[in-house]
């Protein structure tokens, strides 16, 4: 019996062991090693960039902010790097670097010690269709006369958001076979947007006169497009006229916002009847199609060059593996009350 309680109790010492020690054991912390990288001579950040108006080809300003941080003057360049689907369109007096894919070097003005300078460029999406609610990452890092690079830092493009734009319409009666259709565009979402279009499908018979249609090929000559490129704040309304000349008795005409995937609303259609008492309309219920999955521009990793540093995303957290502490502790605890267990019997035994 006295064999017996011994080996239960050793058994329950051993596996506490690796549950007091398992946590302190499991990630070692890493040793820091001394870099040999000298301090750069001119650094580069940019800002978040945020594209709109053009909601096919939207654009937005890029900031970035050289600074020289030596002891004394220097140009300063930075080195430009955009994702696919994004180029740069003035600003910055930028050049494609050779070799080097969607890279460009910009700037390059005389930096005092200390100094600065910030470059704004304009970076346009050249995606094949409008893309909604999506981002990308750009990135930049500063470099000297000599080609000495800093470190790349990373920025984010914004993709515009969807919305919600409201439709309505109201057509006067014709009268010489002329009639004006009243637009009104309601911004029902809760943050400004800029840029849409107004696609009007029209019959034989039936022809825009006003505002002047986009050349664009969008409609495939079945009626036209007229963009609006001005910014409605939320709840405000954008209220146009257009002119129509109508012939041949009474016609149908359909009126939507396009592009049609960027409305998160149904009333963004609707169907207009031209006659000698006019019509209206009150956006017709149109489920708006939904959005082109392979439109979502992805950035492409580029190369990066042997004499510049990349900046790499935060690592994410190993999963442990194997037996946990928690398992050793408590199989731990069961030998250990099987221990206590039997030597309250022996002790009865005893006395008995």
């Amino acid at each position: 019996m006295n064999r017996l309680l011994s080996s239960g109790l050793l058994a329950a010492a051993l596996l506490f062991v690796p549950t007091l020690a398992g946590p302190a054991a499991a990630a070692p912390a890493p040793t820091a090693s001394p870099s040999a990288t000298a301090a750069p001579t001119v650094t580069a950040r940019g800002d978040i960039v945020f594209l709109a108006q053009d909601p096919w080809f939207p654009s937005g300003p890029l900031e970035v902010t050289v600074k020289n941080p030596g002891a004394t003057a220097a140009k300063g360049f930075f080195v430009l790097r955009l994702p696919n689907s994004v180029e740069p369109t003035s600003g910055g007096d930028c050049k494609a670097i050779s070799g080097t894919p969607r890279s460009w070097l910009c700037g390059g003005a005389e930096l005092p010690a200390g100094g600065e300078r910030a470059y704004r460029l304009v970076v346009t999406s050249s995606a094949p269709k409008p893309v909604f609610g999506v981002s990308a990452w750009g990135s930049v890092a500063g470099r000297d006369a000599a080609g000495v690079t800093d470190q790349f830092t990373d920025f984010r493009i914004n993709w515009p958001d969807r919305a919600s734009l409201r439709l309505r319409a109201t057509a006067a009666p014709v009268v010489d076979g002329m009639t004006t259709v009243r637009v009104q565009v309601t911004n029902t979402g809760t943050f400004d947007i800029g840029g849409y279009s107004l696609n009007i499908t029209t019959p034989a018979g039936v022809r825009v006169t006003a505002p002047a249609c986009s050349d664009s090929g969008r409609m495939n000559g079945v009626g036209c497009e007229i963009p609006r490129r001005r910014v409605i704040a939320d709840s405000a309304t954008d209220s146009f006229d257009v002119r129509l000349t109508v012939t041949a008795g009474t016609k149908t005409v359909q009126l939507s916002l396009a592009p049609t995937d960027r409305y998160t609303n149904k009333d963004s259609a609707l169907t207009l009847r031209l006659g000698g008492t006019g019509g209206s309309g009150a956006g017709d219920a149109t489920t708006p199609p939904p959005a082109d999955p392979t439109a979502t521009p992805t950035p492409t990793p580029t190369p990066t060059p042997t004499t510049v540093g990349t900046s790499t995303p935060e690592a994410a957290q190993l999963p442990r593996t194997g037996t946990s502490g928690s398992t050793y502790g408590l199989i731990g605890a069961v030998l250990l009350a099987l221990g206590v267990g039997l030597l309250v019997l022996r002790r009865r035994m005893s006395r008995g």
